[in-house]
């Protein structure tokens, strides 16, 4: 994987710059807050890079390795369950999913060939998913680096593949904020389609909002026919059984988006 932290490299690249990091949650009042956290410089020799110059991805990256465990240890949690309960809830309603699980090699997820499958005629309106791996389930930045422990499992996110797109559910949200500048919030959730490997592949397509897309999914899709793109979609992170909101969402999601493909 190329990375950098070259900020004129990042710059020239994609046309924005690596911003903030922050985390969402509650306050003691259990008002929602959005807490900026300190990271790790850019431009910085030896400090945790930003960008994956080949999935065109940012990453932003805590500078406090405490506060790298608890966010990791949350998404791994609720990554789990989103998981289990994605399988339940098909199996339990008809009108869902055929659900087929896939049984990849550790080392390498291979996502080119589950993509190519989901393409198949014998795989149409079939959802291909990853064989659980216990709580290294998800793909993404999920190896600890030897050199760089602050990258380990930070941004790893279930994959669904389903007639030749991938629907993917993210743990953190990115967007672009008024300055052009990649910003990245812990414990939200923010569900994408590719219609290729990578979800920028043809260019950054985060959100211009943090907020989530209320009553806008029709025209996100309508927007973006043929196209990768985000949707921040109304759901809480931290809330009782998360993990069923976040699948009845994402089921909605990708209904839609391929109710509006066939048109």
């Amino acid at each position: 994987m190329g990375m950098t932290n070259d900020i004129d490299k990042i710059r020239e690249i994609t046309g924005y710059e690596p911003g903030k990091a922050f985390i969402y949650g509650f306050n003691e009042e259990g008002r929602v807050r959005r807490e900026c956290v300190e990271t790790y410089g850019v431009d910085t020799p030896g400090e945790p890079v930003v960008y994956a110059t080949d999935s065109k991805n940012f990453h932003i990256f805590p500078n406090s390795m405490e506060i790298t465990d608890e966010i990791k240890k949350s998404e791994e949690d609720l990554r789990l369950k989103v998981y289990k309960y994605f399988i339940e809830y098909c199996n339990n309603n008809k009108e869902t999913f055929d659900v087929i699980k896939y049984d990849p090699d550790p080392d390498n997820p291979d996502k080119w060939t589950k993509l190519q499958m989901s393409k198949k005629e014998n795989y149409k309106n079939k959802m291909i998913i990853d064989k659980i791996r216990g709580k290294e389930t998800g793909e993404g930045c999920g190896k600890i680096n030897g050199k760089n422990k602050a990258m380990r499992g930070l941004y790893k996110y279930l994959p669904f593949y389903y007639n030749g797109k991938i629907y993917n559910i993210n743990f953190m949200r990115f967007y672009i904020d008024k300055d052009n500048k990649v910003n990245c919030i812990f414990k939200q959730i923010q569900f994408d389609r590719t219609n290729k490997e990578n979800i920028n592949e043809d260019g950054i397509c985060y959100p211009r909002t943090y907020q989530n897309h209320v009553n806008k999914l029709d025209k996100l899709i309508q927007d973006n026919k043929g196209k990768n793109f985000c949707y921040n979609p109304p759901v809480a992170y931290e809330a009782k059984e998360a993990e069923k909101a976040i699948v009845e969402k994402f089921v909605e999601f990708v209904k839609k988006c391929e109710e509006y493909d066939t048109k």
